[in-house]
């Protein structure tokens, strides 16, 4: 006899909630943790639809959310009990240097009050009452509240304006560290166990809203006003959180949560769930960095080990030397005590011979040679005759500046006039400058040049010059200058030199108004070469497709790569017209110039996004929120 209609209906969704306990029960653990910068409670409330949306997102794995303390979160990490972090920046380059976490898979990009911010900083507060305390100078000798040295927005970057002004904690101002959340500091200073607090940017503001703070109740040190930014604000702004990968967590899950992450709708109501606007591509935390730096904090708080090793490694010619000054010193010094006193001016005559010099400096690493009042070479040390490639032979009685100083690095002419050596011959002063000299073979060398006026017999005499080899200082300064300013994947302009140029573009543009044009390039489809063919060839499309853009640009414009597959083209003394014309050849170009890949060939298009300057440009941001929004227009 068959069943009911209800009863099988029945059957059919204990099955269904049977299959889904199953499949929930057999997905993988992954655990998030969040800093908990406000009351826990508040914290974990906000990032639960996160978690939903994740396990919608990434099939396969069961995402939960847990919320820790500065201590607790480093715990966890230090102990690998946790897959995913989202923490505040120093906090993030913290964890990197001490426990190996990715580079970010996203930043946040949160919402207050309607408004996307992309940065945020810190508060300096003290009660409304408080009139003495009128700038940060008056700060000193008091008591400030702050969560923990490990906060960037509730410590880090009012500790910094502090410095800045002259003032340094403990030293100049007590710290009375609170613990999170940051409403302890507030409370703090309400019931007068500080003078002054620090909190991040916004806690204020949500405090009034909740009801739990008048803001007539307290006033802001130092206020600073920022275009765009509609938060009481003391410090200079910094990029916003970082959601990064703890080390040993499957790459494939890792990829699938950095795209689920950007994938979010940006002003979604999911979003707005979590009073976000979504996720963004990693931003560079440099600054950050920096202000770790100034402020000695982790993991910048240690002093490099220094033994007596390292200083015989380094100046072990200079020590040779100084030992050996000591030794003729102390022996001079005996001989005076037994030599008559008819020794002594002879003594003093010898001791005064340029030959006891040259005796001396030869065992100097650095170049040395003397010139008389012609500039003409009286001695040479042995380091110089190396470096120069002339014998002392071809040097002694020449004129130096016309033997190997006589052009510039440049190889424009060098006026005899001009030259430090000559300059101290005729005034007497003593010089340290950077200069070039040029070997007997012809090749030329930077140098470290010191010049001195050489008295003989209380009398001018000519002078003693003093130079050493910066060959090698100058190659790591342009490497560093290089890495500072060049992706190191395409070998186009960075996100940080793209920027600084168009600043300058936009300056120039404001003040004699010629025109220009910033073109924003994304590559299509980008995600799909990285699935199909792997990053190592994605990473080969995208120097392909920088190295075709570079031959069809001119000397004046500029590319610059601003992140993942996204570039900016920036075309001075461009108008509208033009650069429509530019981007079509230039997006036919690309079409045309598959890159090489090992099955054949890979077909590359690009869309394109065009904004003029404008009058209205107050900054780069708004020329690239203009570009941006052609691009994703053209991508439609």
């Amino acid at each position: 006899m068959s069943s009911p209609p209800s009863h099988r209906l029945r059957d059919i969704v204990a099955l269904a909630l049977a299959l889904v306990v199953a499949a929930a029960a057999a997905a993988t653990p992954v655990r998030v943790a969040v800093l908990a910068n406000r009351p826990a409670a508040d914290v974990m409330a906000r990032w639960q639809p996160l978690v939903r949306y994740l396990n919608e997102s990434v099939p396969g794995y069961r995402f939960e959310c847990e919320t820790y303390g500065y201590d607790e979160l480093e715990q966890a990490i230090a102990q690998r009990t946790i897959d995913f972090v989202l923490t505040n920046p120093s906090h993030y380059l913290l964890m990197t240097y001490r426990n190996g976490l990715s580079s970010p898979l996203a930043t946040l990009v949160p919402i207050d009050r309607g408004r996307v911010l992309s940065r945020f900083g810190g508060v300096i507060f003290a009660k409304a009452e408080r009139t003495d305390i009128t700038s940060l100078e008056k700060l000193h000798g008091l008591t400030i509240a702050a969560v923990s040295k490990g906060s960037l927005g509730g410590y880090q970057a009012q500790a910094v304006e502090l410095a800045r002004a002259g003032l340094h904690i403990p030293q100049d101002v007590a710290l009375l560290e609170t613990g999170m959340p940051q409403d302890l500091a507030v409370q703090a200073v309400l019931e007068g166990r500080a003078d002054a607090g620090f909190v991040r940017t916004g806690v204020l503001e949500d405090l009034a809203d909740k009801g739990a703070l008048d803001l007539a109740q307290v006033r802001i040190i130092a206020p600073k006003s920022v275009d765009g930014f509609p938060l009481a604000l003391s410090t200079r702004l910094y990029p916003e959180w970082a959601f990064a990968a703890m080390p040993g967590v499957d790459q494939d899950l890792a990829r699938q949560v950095a795209g689920a992450l950007l994938s979010l709708p940006h002003g979604s109501r999911l979003a707005q769930r979590m009073d976000i606007e979504g996720f963004t591509i990693p931003t560079d935390y440099e600054q950050v960095r920096a202000m770790l730096e100034t402020l000695r904090l982790p993991p910048f708080d240690a002093v490099p080990e220094f033994t007596l090793e390292d200083i015989w490694n380094k100046y072990r010619w200079q020590l040779a030397g100084g030992i050996l000054l000591v030794a003729v010193i102390a022996l001079l010094t005996a001989s005076l005590f037994l030599l008559n006193r008819r020794l002594a001016e002879e003594h003093q005559r010898i001791q005064d011979t340029s030959e006891g010099w040259r005796r001396l400096l030869t065992a100097l690493g650095e170049g040395v040679y003397g010139v008389d009042l012609d500039g003409r070479c009286t001695f040479v040390n042995p380091a110089a005759e190396a470096m120069l490639g002339f014998s002392v032979q071809e040097m002694l009685g020449r004129e130096q500046h016309a033997l190997f100083h006589y052009r510039r690095e440049d190889g424009t002419a060098y006026p005899a006039d001009e030259c430090p050596i000559a300059m101290t011959l005729q005034d007497g002063r003593a010089r340290y400058v950077e200069d070039w000299f040029w070997r007997k073979d012809g090749t030329g060398f930077p140098v470290m040049l010191t010049t001195a006026r050489m008295e003989q017999s209380g009398t001018h005499g000519g002078a003693v010059v003093v130079f050493r080899d910066i060959s090698d200082r100058r190659k790591i300064e342009s490497r560093l200058r290089e890495e500072a300013t060049t992706d190191h994947l395409t070998g186009v302009a960075n996100r940080r030199l793209f920027l600084k140029q168009l600043e300058m573009e936009l300056d120039r543009f404001k003040r004699f108004g010629e025109p220009a044009v910033l073109l924003m390039a994304d590559l299509d489809y980008f995600k799909k070469v990285n699935d199909t063919y792997g990053h190592a060839t994605g990473d080969a499309v995208l120097r392909h497709f920088a190295e075709v853009s570079r031959q069809y640009l001119r000397r004046v414009d500029l590319i610059g790569r601003l992140g993942g597959e996204e570039f900016g083209i920036l075309l001075p003394g461009t108008d509208t017209a033009d650069a429509l014309q530019f981007a079509e050849r230039y997006r036919s170009l690309v079409q045309g110039s598959p890159a090489p890949h090992r099955s054949g060939s890979i077909a590359v298009t690009v869309s394109i996004g065009i904004a003029e300057f404008a009058a209205g440009d107050d900054t780069p941001d708004t020329i690239m929120a203009r570009a941006d929004a052609a691009l994703y227009a053209a991508k439609a």
